[in-house]
This record gives C-alpha cells, structure tokens and sequence, in this order.
C-alpha cells in the first residue's frame, strides 16, 4: 500500500519573524509596525507599503494565541482542501480527523476551490493560530504559501499527489501512472481511437498528470484526443464535450475521463446520440464515486485509497510532531473494471 523513504522536501525553518524584528528591519516602533496591521489606514501609505514589503520579506504570520498562553502551538491541524463537490476528498479528512482525534488534535478545514489566492489566505489564516501542523491537497501551490510553510517551522504533510518535489512530507499517489493505467485499460480491451475528456484548470496539477500518462499510453494505438476545458468537472461539462468532441471525430471509441462526474455526463451524451456502451465507446472514470457502480451501464474507474491516504496522513503529522524525520509515502489505487468497458467482442 504504501512505501516510506527519505523526503527530499526542504524543512529547514528560520527563525520566527517577529513585529519587533520587522520594526527594526524598517526603521520604525514597533508600535507603528502594530498599527499597520490592526488600522493601515492610520499609517501613512508609503510607510505603510514598506512595512508590508518587510513583513512580506520576513515571511511574517501574526500569533492569534493569547499572549499569556505558556505553549507555542494549539491543538489544531489545520487541513486545505481544493474542493468539496462530489464528496472527493471526504472520506480523507474523515479518516484524518480519526487519527488525530484520538490524540487531542482538531482539524480546521479550509477549501481553495482551486484558486491559488485563496489558498494563500487560507495557509496564512490557518499559520497564524500556531497549528501543531498543515495538511494540504496536492504539490503546487500559491508560491507565497509554500515559502510561508517551509518558514514556519510547522510540521506540513502534501496530500493525494507523490508526483515531484514537496516542502517536508507527502502521502499520495502517482497520477501520471493513474492516467497511463486508464489507456492501457482501453487499448487492453480493444479501443484504439481514444480521447481524454474533463476539466482542466491551471491549477489542478493532478488532472494534468492523469492526461499526461493517458495520452503517453494512447500514443501506442494512434493519436489520442485531448478535449478539455477550465471549468468545473461535473456532468454537465463532460455531457457537453463529448457531443462536442464526436461532432469533430466521430471516429472515437474509448474515453478517458478526469473525473467520475464528467463520465456521468458523458454517458448521457452517448446514450443520446444512440452510441452503445461499451460495444461502440469504452468509457472509464476517476474516484469511483457511490453513484458509479449504479449507472448505466456501471462506470470502469479509478478507486484512490482515500482512507489509506488520511491515516498515513494523520500517522505522519503525529510522527512528525514528535519529533520524527520527514517522510514520502507512496499509496496505491486500483482499476475497477465495470461494464462500461465490459465489451467481450472487443477483446484481442
């Protein structure tokens, strides 16, 4: 299920900045420093412009512990999520939050809706209540997020990507292997004019590398398709590019799609068009939703670990916070193949 080693992330922390050292780098009280925060419109804007440049500089969070508290970190854990449609990231968070219940830890959970803004106002909200530790979906991020991680010196675990370079640990998977997994199921069972279909957003990295392997493995059969769009992926979006895409090659055969959402969508739109699954198009998801197994026909995917990937989560947070070595764990996924790809007649 899951194979640890050496991170290679970076989490080395500076010292904690504080206002008095940023008062100090600018040349006024710490007073001044104080006010900027709390009532900017009292500073003036140029002097005001240069205390954020050096609070910015110092990769500065303000401590929204009561000062008089003895400790440096609360209970919580704070977990950031890029989404909360379809329930795709529930079943990690439930199984993350039971880890640490256990062991007095809370989460506090935040969602990006895949913007890198607000995941930069959630990290920095989040660092500024002292939380024993982060977690966060994926591996790119707002690039101020991740320097305002690595600088706090806070425990910080990358979640359901294991693809590339991250800033202390990481749990997750391989998804350009998840992608090449989906084509050569299709060429497996006798689809050779194949598209990948779904959203697609700048900053949705995982997406991004499902297609990457997907059309590295359909490159063996032809010249797979690649139709998506920066939208998000439910099935209106999959519905709408799959009439979209056979309108310009009707020839198609096999789709992959990013999501079990999309795929929804996409099996109305060829049911529409009097397309049958899976004898004249294989269809095959990812995450294997609930409503996957009960659609007509049933949906061939991808099922991530989803509780595998939260307790590794939780046992590393803990691990790390007393006192243990950054760790990268890679977990497993399986292909459950149903009847949208079930076409005996095309077997080789």
């Amino acid at each position: 299920m899951a194979e640890a080693g050496e991170g290679k992330g970076d989490s080395g922390a500076r010292p904690r900045a504080t206002l008095a050292s940023v008062a100090s780098r600018v040349g006024v009280s710490l007073n001044t420093v104080s006010r900027a925060l709390r009532a900017p419109q009292t500073v003036r804007p140029e002097l005001r412009k240069r205390i954020e440049a050096a609070l910015n500089e110092a990769d500065y969070v303000p401590n929204r512990l009561a000062g008089g508290l003895v400790r440096t970190r609360s209970n919580v854990v704070g977990v950031v999520v890029t989404s909360l449609f379809y329930s795709e990231f529930a079943a990690v968070v439930d199984a993350l939050q039971t880890g640490l219940a256990d062991h007095g830890l809370q989460v506090m959970l935040g969602n990006s809706r895949y913007d890198q803004d607000q995941e930069l106002q959630i990290v920095r909200d989040f660092l500024s209540w002292r939380p024993a530790a982060m977690a966060i979906i994926g591996l790119d991020h707002h690039p101020r997020a991740a320097e305002l991680l690595r600088a706090s010196g806070t425990p910080v675990v990358e979640m359901w990507d294991a693809g590339g370079a991250f800033i202390d640990s990481v749990v997750g998977m391989d998804h350009v292997a998840i992608g090449r997994a989906q084509g050569g199921h299709l060429i497996a069972r006798g689809y050779r004019r194949l598209a990948f279909l779904g959203s697609l957003r700048a900053e949705d990295a995982r997406a991004r590398k499902r297609a990457e392997g997907f059309m590295a493995a359909g490159a063996q059969v032809g010249r797979p398709v690649l139709h998506t769009l920066p939208e998000p992926g439910d099935p209106r979006l999959g519905e709408r590019l799959l009439h979209e895409l056979l309108d310009r090659h009707p020839d198609i055969d096999g789709v992959a799609c990013n999501s079990d959402a999309v795929a929804f969508g996409v099996l109305r739109a060829l049911g529409s068009r009097a397309r049958r699954v899976p004898n004249d198009c294989g269809v095959v998801g990812f995450g294997d939703s609930e409503a996957s197994a009960y659609m007509a026909p049933p949906l061939t995917t991808i099922r991530p670990s989803r509780e595998a990937i939260g307790r590794l989560t939780a046992e590393t947070i803990l691990a790390r916070i007393a006192g243990g070595a950054p760790r990268q764990l890679a977990v497993g996924w399986d292909l459950i193949e149903r009847a949208s790809t079930g076409a005996a007649d095309r077997l080789l």
